[in-house]
């Protein structure tokens, strides 16, 4: 993994370890979560925890609770016994006992070097329920340092080596690093294209992920990969499982183009290309019964054509984007900001944008980029309006330019609660009333 950082300094949103190791560890089912550090940070986790409670898993997450007197004197470790003491004596009290205990800390505990690695074993030893630690704080880096941490965790501990292969099986890597404000319904969108090509689902890192999913990943014919950001611990992880990766140079399957894109590569891996083109023809003719002789949509795309736009957002996603405006939507993605924290992750999206150049328009595109220098450079190029996310959406208002949300670090701010995904043919239907 190598670290992306263009400037010297930013002002940009960037979500951190701890934020990918906990949303990662709640998306297992029956998952207790050791959150070993003070309150402030303890405030942030619990609200990322819960992007994974609708329609899925809700996590149960307790907090140490040290304080600045702990890390001064030298008893934060106390804490996270205690705390570990407390989870023990609730689980039997309850009759409920976790099919995972998982430690994770912030800054101030990994400073001081506590020893998750051994109370996590202590716990396991005294209780019987499968403990793990993962040593995320937020100054390792980006979120996808905590993603990958996790996975490798995730697997080395429970993933069974030389399992019987599943014939036109995959694993699903990473569905809310899709960095789509709509991920929780664009991934049971997604779910749904790979059913009707035929493709079971094996293993899912991690949304609503059974410990009997994790240990049978090996039996998965790829990983499909929904994001390009590099994570080189779980690579590493799922080749000694004989798993190969696949998808991280495709775009994302929003819109038309990108949809045929994605699905054609992952029928013609699996032999299906021919009931894919037959799926997306039945698509096709519900998106023309929408939109033929609709007099709204006649004025709608004449209002839209050759309009100017600037987006801002994670590369993958917004470069899946900006392909989706020009080539289905006939819009100029004048200015592109992409996203990322490793380097991969930016040449993927420079790639996925190589087309639009041999097609005869070439964007602007910043890479990292402060959101002042965004700001100036969408005041520069006259756009008639911005897609990226809450984030900047007063920045650009203020400016007295029309925005629009679209992208999300995670699903908690974003107000969704249409089950409509984005993704797909049909999609784009949704992605047109947006």
């Amino acid at each position: 993994m190598r670290a992306y950082k263009p400037h010297i300094w930013t002002d940009q949103y960037q979500p951190s370890a701890m934020f990918g190791s906990v949303l990662a560890l709640s998306g297992i089912e029956g998952v207790e979560l050791a959150y070993h550090g003070p309150a402030g940070c303890y405030t942030i986790a619990t609200h990322i925890r819960t992007d994974q409670a609708p329609m899925g898993t809700y996590s149960a997450m307790r907090p140490s609770g040290i304080t600045e007197d702990n890390l001064v004197m030298g008893t934060s470790m106390d804490k996270l016994r205690q705390l570990l003491k407390f989870i023990r004596m609730e689980s039997e009290l309850t009759k409920r006992k976790p099919t995972l205990l998982a430690i994770v800390n912030t800054d101030s505990t990994a400073i001081t070097g506590d020893d998750m690695v051994g109370a996590a074993k202590l716990f396991e030893k005294e209780t019987g329920v499968p403990s793990i630690s993962v040593d995320a704080p937020g100054f390792k880096g980006w979120d996808i340092a905590g993603y990958d941490l996790t996975y490798r965790a995730l697997l080395t501990k429970f993933a069974k080596p030389d399992v019987s292969k599943k014939p036109d099986s995959i694993n699903i890597i990473g569905p809310y690093l899709l960095a789509s404000q709509n991920w929780l319904f664009d991934f049971e969108g997604i779910k749904d294209l790979l059913t009707k090509l035929g493709i079971s689902i094996n293993c899912v890192l991690t949304r609503n992920t059974k410990i009997e999913d994790i240990e049978n990943f090996g039996a998965a014919q790829l990983n499909l990969m929904l994001t390009n950001e590099d994570l080189p611990l779980f690579a590493k992880e799922a080749e000694k499982l004989g798993v190969p990766n696949f998808g991280a140079d495709l775009p994302l399957p929003y819109g038309l183009r990108n949809t045929e894109e994605w699905y054609y590569a992952i029928a013609d891996k699996f032999g299906k290309l021919d009931k894919a083109k037959e799926v997306l023809q039945e698509a096709s003719k519900k998106v023309r019964d929408v939109l033929r002789f609709n007099y709204s949509y006649t004025w709608q795309s004449n209002l839209m054509l050759q309009k100017r736009a600037a987006l801002i957002g994670r590369s993958q996603f917004i470069a899946s984007m900006a392909r989706s405006l020009y080539y289905d939507m006939a819009m100029y993605p004048e200015v592109i900001a992409l996203q990322a924290a490793t380097k991969e992750s930016i040449d993927g999206a420079e790639k996925l944008l190589e087309s639009m150049g041999k097609d005869g328009f070439s964007p602007k595109i910043l890479i990292n980029p402060p959101y002042v220098e965004f700001a100036r450079a969408v005041k520069e190029a006259e756009v008639d309006f911005v897609l990226g996310s809450r984030i900047e959406k007063t920045l650009i208002e203020g400016m007295g330019m029309a925005h629009h949300a679209i992208g999300s670090s995670y699903y908690f701010n974003t107000f969704r609660y249409l089950p409509m995904p984005y993704v797909g043919y049909e999609g784009i239907l949704y992605l047109l009333q947006e």
